[in-house]
């Protein structure tokens, strides 16, 4: 600021008790009172006097809302003084001068002399030090009332080392957060975390409360919460000090993209009522870990069939589960393939029954015992197969409506290092539909036999499941692949709830390829051609149950 005396040349030295100065911004008013002696920090040859004016606060006299300095304010005619004083500002705007008030408090009168921002002079430049004395540089085009404020940029780092851009879905994440201190002064902090993204499928966000050395006693100020977490009061933090905070989320069961936002608010010790907050944004891909996809294959069950014609007896010989109807099993196969960027340890795979609707139970076992089944390592896109027994069985015997059957595969899986943790995913299964009153046939095989293994046993178990008696024409088309051994025409005549096996020898005339023997079975009371399905290693499509014949070795 800088104060020229025009006054006549023959009258005496202006004395200011004080000179105010107020800004239209949130800068603090400033108050300069005279004390004579003061001495000026430069004199030059023009008569200019340089004063550095130190501001403190001294609410006892002037309140919170000002600064307070002293230096000469006595003018001569002529006189030019400049007072020089050092303002911080703590939010961006433009800086504007609102008035300047000059105060004159004699034993007789008292004067104040008020010039708004809109009426004083404004320099063309501006003053400053120098080591040879007073230096002078143009003010700019908008003169020196005015001076744009742009945001501090804050010097508390944040940091997460390990962060990763990808995560799994239904992964539990811990991650330590590292907070250095680069102001040049203690500070107080807090931090916050969120996500942004879709409210119903963003992340948990948790501080872990057994913080040491980063936090007060209370831990977190509040609950965690959806998507974002309580503030966590760190507190004190030394200058050029760091903290390390441990917090955990875990991923929705659904693929997202999310941004991560952790801020930290915090004031300097010498200017607690100004917040400075450093932001670390990061986005944050969560792709889901596996497909899978099932194939559901039809068993022999081995068990007799309940006695259609004597209730008494099966319920008799009735089960531990209470179910006394007709019974089927299932092979089930979850071909699991990963979708992660890195290798996956399956520690197991569960194939579980959520709910059966029509009257039936249903069990599941896993075809390997528990004992037995290691841990796989699944690398990228490569695939992890697992199969599942199924079991269905109907209440009533007279029963036949079918049943529909509705899993989840549970999959504990986890990344391939020493310390992580085990994630347990869900994935959804097809219903199985079971057609407890429908005859079916179930084509099975068994390993080549012979003395030189020239022949393969194929037996065709056609079941009636129905309160009918039923009849079969059983017919074996001829074909070049192969040549067989068994009946080519027969008849079968099922009573209710029974079963029957043709037994055939297949010889292979082809090698290293499928073969499909073309067992046509007419139901002649229904006039229909059933289905065979293929059990076992067999494969079952359009044209029937196929068997794989190995190559020559």
């Amino acid at each position: 600021m800088v104060i020229t005396s025009h006054a006549r040349r023959s009258t005496v030295p202006i004395v200011l008790s004080h000179i105010s100065v107020s800004f239209d911004t949130s800068l603090k008013d400033i108050r300069i009172e005279h004390e004579a002696g003061t001495e000026p920090t430069h004199l030059t040859s023009d008569g200019f006097y340089l004063y550095d004016v130190s501001l403190h606060k001294d609410p006892d006299k002037l309140g919170p809302g000002c600064l307070f300095g002293i230096s000469e304010l006595t003018f001569s005619p002529g006189d030019t003084k400049i007072l020089s004083y050092n303002l911080i500002p703590r939010e961006s705007s433009t800086v504007r001068v609102a008035s300047i008030t000059s105060f004159i408090e004699t034993g007789s009168f008292n004067l104040e002399y008020i010039v708004s921002g809109a009426d004083y002079v404004h320099q063309d430049d501006f003053w400053f030090e120098t080591t040879g004395g007073l230096g002078r540089r143009p003010a700019g085009r908008n003169g020196a009332d005015g001076i744009r404020i742009h945001p501090k940029p804050p010097k508390m780092q944040i940091d997460i080392p390990q962060l990763r851009k990808e995560y799994l879905t239904d992964e539990t994440v811990i991650l330590e957060i590292e907070l250095r201190n680069e102001e040049d002064e203690d500070a107080d902090v807090t931090l916050e975390a969120r996500f942004l993204g879709q409210a119903d499928i963003v992340p948990t966000w948790m501080w872990l409360t057994d913080q040491k050395d980063t936090a007060s006693p209370e831990g977190p100020l509040s609950h965690p919460k959806e998507g974002g977490s309580p503030d966590y009061n760190i507190g004190h933090v030394e200058r050029s000090g760091s903290r390390n905070l441990n917090a955990t989320f875990t991923a929705k069961p659904i693929a997202t993209e999310v941004v991560l936002e952790i801020k930290a608010i915090y004031h300097v010790f010498s200017e607690p009522d100004t917040p400075i907050s450093k932001v670390l944004v990061h986005q944050i891909i969560i792709d889901r870990p596996f497909e899978a996809n099932y194939d559901f294959q039809p068993c022999v069950d081995r068990q007799a069939l309940p006695n259609y014609f004597n209730v008494t007896e099966n319920h008799d010989s009735s089960s531990h589960n209470g179910a006394h109807g007709l019974r089927q099993l299932w092979n089930t196969t979850a071909r699991l393939a990963s979708f992660a960027p890195e290798p996956l340890v399956i520690k197991a795979m569960t194939l579980e029954v959520n709910n059966v609707h029509d009257g039936a139970i249903c069990r599941v076992e896993s075809s390997t015992p528990s004992d037995q089944r290691p841990q796989a390592v699944l690398a990228p896109n490569d695939f992890h197969e697992g199969r599942f027994d199924v079991s269905a069985q109907k209440i009533d015997l007279d029963d036949r409506l079918s049943s529909v059957v509705q899993f989840q595969l549970q999959v504990r899986w986890h990344r391939n290092r020493p310390d992580a943790s085990v994630t347990t995913t869900i994935l959804t299964v097809p219903d199985l539909v079971i057609p407890f009153g429908e005859p079916r046939v179930l084509a099975t095989t068994g390993p080549p036999q012979g003395k030189e293994s020239d022949f393969i046993p194929l037996e065709y178990t056609i079941e009636n499941p129905s309160t009918h008696v039923l009849h079969f024409d059983v017919s074996m088309e001829i074909n070049d692949d192969f040549a067989f051994s068994g009946p080519k025409t027969t008849s079968v005549q099922l009573v209710p709830v029974s079963r029957h096996t043709v037994r055939y020898k297949v010889v292979p005339l082809v090698r290293g390829k499928w073969i499909t023997p073309n067992l046509e079975v007419l139901d002649t009371h229904f006039n229909q051609v059933l289905k065979v399905h293929g059990t076992g290693g067999m494969r079952s499509d359009k044209k029937g149950a196929s068997i794989w014949v190995d190559a020559d070795d």
